[in-house]
C-alpha cells in the first residue's frame, strides 16, 4: 500500500481497514489538491486563536505547530452529527499538533484539526483539545 505522509508524518488507518484503504489516495488527494498547509493556515488557525489569542501571528503560530500523528478513517455519519446534514460515509482525517516553540508554549498542550472529505470535497475542518 502507498505511504501517505505531511511533514515525515505518516498517515495511518484508524477504524475500518477495508474501507479506509480503498478511499485513502483519493481523499488525501482532495487534501493536497487544497494544500494542506493553506488549510491548516485559513481554516483551522481561526479556530485555534479564537478569541484569547487573536491577536497573534498566524505564520509564527503555524511554524510553532507540530504535527506528531495523522490519523484516518473512512465510514458512516449519520445525519445528526453529519456535517452535511445527510446520513453519508465520509474520510475524516485527524491531524494532532503540539506546541514545538515559545510561541505557541501557552496556547495549548496538544490539539487536534479534523478534516471531513465528501465527494472529493473538505465539507468541515474543526478543532477540538485533545
Amino acid at each position: 500500500m502507498e505511504q501517505f505522509s505531511y511533514k515525515g508524518v505518516p498517515v495511518e488507518i484508524s477504524f475500518e481497514p477495508e474501507e479506509s484503504r480503498r478511499h485513502l489516495a483519493e481523499d488525501f488527494a482532495v487534501l493536497e489538491k487544497e494544500g494542506i498547509d493553506q488549510i491548516i493556515r485559513e481554516r483551522f488557525l481561526p479556530w485555534f486563536k479564537g478569541e484569547e489569542f487573536k491577536d497573534r501571528e498566524d505564520e509564527k503560530i503555524f511554524e510553532a505547530l507540530r504535527v506528531y500523528e495523522i490519523l484516518y478513517t473512512y465510514g458512516r455519519i449519520v445525519a445528526r452529527y453529519s456535517p452535511t446534514g445527510q446520513d453519508a460515509y465520509f474520510g475524516q482525517f485527524e491531524f494532532s499538533f503540539e506546541s514545538s516553540g515559545d510561541y505557541t508554549a501557552d496556547m495549548l498542550e496538544a490539539t487536534a484539526m479534523q478534516i471531513c472529505v465528501f465527494e472529493g470535497a473538505i465539507v468541515k475542518v474543526d478543532g477540538y483539545e485533545i
